[in-house]
């Protein structure tokens, strides 16, 4: 009976030994699996990297352009010439408007009338006035006539030695102070004469005409308004035009057949604008052709505070193809100014160092030439010096390029043919 159980034994041990054998097998499989890649890719980061210390880096290379004729284009808002605004030179209220936005008037039509009865009252009492004065004056006159006669005679009689001294003193006293009276009564009738006048010509302010032939662009009043003689109106019948930035009037006229606008150039492009020089005219967003203008005038000076040159562009517009107060983009064709090379802006490297860029010389070294920058286009910057033309420039310098590593140098990629 004891001698039966010992096999099984030794059975469940050869099982357990088989077991642990397939997996400690298994085990070294996959290590062996697992680490074979892992000792074959360093490898070939060792041999890469060997490689990159011995092979020279591959840098586009370009060579330097002409400079020549480039567009600016700078925004600017479009002005009626002439544009002005009609305000009141009398005070007193609309009694009838005649004109309305939108309206085409002629130079001295009648846009509306004022009602002044203040002014009208001050004219008649002026009037009187003048009336009342001019008769005293005949009065004064008539008194200097006889004061005139009176020392005549008595000038005669002393010749005769037939009044007394004192008495043609006194005659002739009175003589000069007629005269003096005369004379302050003719200041009187002047100064009366010119009150009416100036209440003439006031009362001539209540027709409100149009100074030139044009557009109604903006009209700030209707009948019945307050008017105030040269002050703005508060009523806002119609939108403030933000044309001309102006106060309110009583009307703003515009003529659009010609137009202009105002651009500030910047200081680097200041030297090569003259007057004369074509330019384009277009507006962003609509489907049209650019409008031809000219140059018509320069401040010849820039302003301190933004370095621009104020510079008037003035448009022709008999189509009425704009309008006033349309937000534009003026292009100018703007030539070199002191400027020989052009490269693309990627370049062009800013460091401690300086403003530079990167050649490749004789044996394809590297060398970091330093250059002195002109206009900056965005996409270009000219060069104003540093380069004579013959370079070979790198196209896109990177940070792991050093002075005089060698390098290989290639034609840039055609985007055209990819």
């Amino acid at each position: 009976m004891d001698t039966s159980e010992p096999p099984p034994r030794r059975a469940r041990t050869r099982t357990m030994i088989v077991v642990g054998l397939g997996v400690l097998s298994v085990f070294v499989v996959l290590l062996v699996v697992g680490i074979a890649p892992r000792l074959r890719n360093g490898r070939e980061l060792v041999a890469a990297a060997q490689k990159a210390q011995t092979t020279p880096p591959n840098v586009y290379v370009i060579q330097p352009e002409a400079a020549g004729e480039a567009d600016l284009s700078l925004a600017a808002t479009t002005q009626a010439i002439p544009d002005a605004v009609i305000y009141a030179r009398t005070s007193g209220y609309i009694r009838k408007r005649y004109v309305d936005i939108g309206d085409r008037v002629e130079a001295g039509q009648l846009l509306a009338e004022i009602d002044s009865p203040e002014i009208d009252q001050q004219l008649r009492q002026g009037q009187a006035d003048l009336q009342q004065s001019e008769r005293a004056l005949d009065v004064q006159k008539a008194s200097l006539e006889l004061a005139r006669t009176t020392l005549a005679r008595y000038q005669a009689a002393d010749a005769e030695g037939a009044v007394a001294k004192q008495a043609l003193d006194q005659n002739a006293a009175a003589h000069q102070t007629a005269q003096a009276t005369v004379a302050a009564a003719e200041a009187n009738v002047n100064s009366n004469r010119a009150n009416v006048q100036r209440l003439r010509e006031l009362t001539a302010f209540q027709r409100v005409v149009a100074p030139f032939s044009g557009t109604v662009i903006q009209r700030n009043v209707d009948v019945g308004t307050l008017i105030t003689a040269g002050s703005p109106t508060n009523n806002t019948a119609v939108a403030p035009s933000s044309v001309t930035g102006a106060a309110n009037g009583l009307f703003e006229i515009a003529q659009v057949d010609a137009l202009r606008v105002f651009v500030n150039v910047p200081q680097v492009y200041a030297g090569t604008l003259k007057v004369g020089l074509p330019v384009n005219v277009v507006v962003r967003g609509q489907v049209m052709t650019p409008v031809a203008a000219r140059v018509s005038r320069t401040a010849n000076a820039l302003d301190p505070g933004t370095r621009t040159l104020l510079v008037q562009v003035d448009i022709p517009n008999t189509e009425h193809r704009l309008v006033p107060g349309m937000f534009v983009y003026v292009a100018f064709k703007v030539g070199p100014s002191g400027t020989h090379w052009r490269v693309p802006a990627t370049a062009v490297v800013f460091n401690a160092q300086g403003t530079r860029v990167a050649i490749v010389g004789a044996g394809d070294k590297l060398h970091f030439q330093n250059v002195v920058l002109g206009r900056d286009f965005g996409t270009t910057i000219d060069i104003q010096a540093g380069l004579h033309g013959h370079e070979r420039v790198v196209k896109q310098p990177t940070v792991s390029l050093q002075e005089g590593q060698v390098v290989t140098p290639l034609a840039p990629p055609n985007p055209a043919g990819s």
